[in-house]
């Protein structure tokens, strides 16, 4: 299976939720030092028990950080902060089909990198 299938080509020709977000409660500036890819992450957690209401992100990177980052920003909309702690390398490595090389692996699990980091601001 390609990496570029065309999922993947959509999310990075037209990433969901780009951009930056009013009043995050959380945020990070990512990169990953092996290619220079840095994602910008915010997030806002909101209500009892606090769940992501609003999330966005800016990136400077490949098509499959940013197309990662999109996908990532989709899936954890209405999730806890302990669900978003859970999510698994291993998840987000999946949507791609599992035909990443390691150096791609580290592009797609930038954004999720992003995401624990801005979490551990608490």
């Amino acid at each position: 299976m390609d990496i570029y299938r065309d999922e993947i080509l959509d999310h990075a020709r037209n990433p969901r939720n780009r951009g930056k977000i009013p009043s995050p409660t959380h945020q990070s500036r990512t990169p990953n030092p092996l290619c220079g890819d840095v994602i910008d992450l915010g997030i806002r957690l909101e209500g009892d028990p606090p769940r992501v209401s609003a999330v966005g992100f800016e990136a400077n990177g490949c098509a499959i950080s940013v197309a990662s980052a999109s996908m990532l920003t989709e899936k954890i909309k209405g999730k806890t902060k302990e669900e978003l702690l859970r999510l698994p390398d291993k998840d987000v490595v999946a949507w791609f089909g599992g035909s990443l090389t390691p150096s791609r692996v580290e592009c797609a699990l930038l954004p999720l990198k992003a995401l624990r980091e801005a979490l551990r601001e608490d």
